[in-house]
């Protein structure tokens, strides 16, 4: 029997890769929060996390949102409660006006107070300009106790900028002009001892993060729409100087939707 099934209500969903005997149902908090998610200690583990249509765009109508639904938003969930930090670029944190991260519901809330994290994963936004509301949601905390963003900039950043999100966020240096070095953000991010970082796009910040060797896992998720247009994949940069392999470690399967994850290296 799960962990902590007596307390909650456990939603299933179907494990169509790998299997034995054909599809099985399993319980994704169980599965997902046992995987061992550890590097060689010199760096955190970096999962990114993205959905895309079944052609490929990561958008609907400007946002990720239209191509997800209720069972997407449960797995994100999920893998958000795992996170010690949600690493996010700038343009994806405006076009889906984000919040500072929620207090995960159930069982998740419960195995991150049981293994001594903080009840919220941490924000961590790159963002080379600082082009930032200081009045978004994103910088109401959810607790008194609750750290501040971290927004990762470069030292060519706008003063006026840092001084305006000087009292809602901590503004960290992390590469020279006007380009943000996301090996210096990694490398800050384990300094602060996260052993998790969820990367949830956009498509530029993930080619930057995949280009530098720094991605452990992929999770993918398809969802079972057509779409149609020119919208950006969930890479969007130069062709990458070797294609990066990947190893498909399962698929998981609820209300049409696919839940891929892959394993890199």
């Amino acid at each position: 029997m799960p962990r902590y099934r007596h307390a909650v209500t456990v939603r299933t969903v179907r494990q169509v890769f790998p299997t034995d005997s054909g599809a099985v149902d399993i319980d994704p908090v169980d599965l997902v929060h046992d995987e061992v998610r550890q590097t060689d200690g010199t760096r955190p583990w970096v999962l990114m996390n993205m959905i895309s249509s079944a052609d490929g765009a990561t958008t609907l109508d400007g946002a990720s949102g239209g191509l997800g639904g209720e069972a997407d938003r449960r797995l994100l969930g999920t893998l958000r409660g795992l996170a010690d930090v949600i690493l996010v670029g700038a343009s994806t944190v405006r076009a889906e006006n984000y919040r500072a991260p929620r207090t995960p519901d159930d069982r998740v809330g419960v195995l991150r107070a049981t293994s001594g994290r903080p009840p919220r994963p941490r924000l961590a936004v790159v963002s080379a300009s600082l082009a930032l509301d200081p009045t978004a949601l994103m910088f109401r905390p959810v607790g008194p106790a609750d750290p501040p963003p971290l927004i990762y900039t470069a030292t060519g950043a706008p003063g006026s900028a840092r001084d305006s999100l000087s009292g809602v966020a901590e503004v960290v240096d992390a590469g020279t002009g006007s380009q943000v070095d996301v090996g210096l953000v990694v490398a800050d991010l384990a300094g602060r001892g996260a052993g998790v970082v969820l990367a949830e796009g956009g498509p530029s910040l993930n080619h930057q993060l995949v280009a530098a060797g720094l991605v452990d896992e992929l999770n993918l998720t398809i969802s079972p729409l057509l779409v149609g247009g020119t919208a950006k994949r969930i890479l969007s940069g130069p062709t990458l100087a070797a294609p990066a392999g990947l190893r498909l470690d399962r698929v998981l399967s609820d209300d049409g939707y696919l839940f891929c994850r892959y394993l890199l290296g």
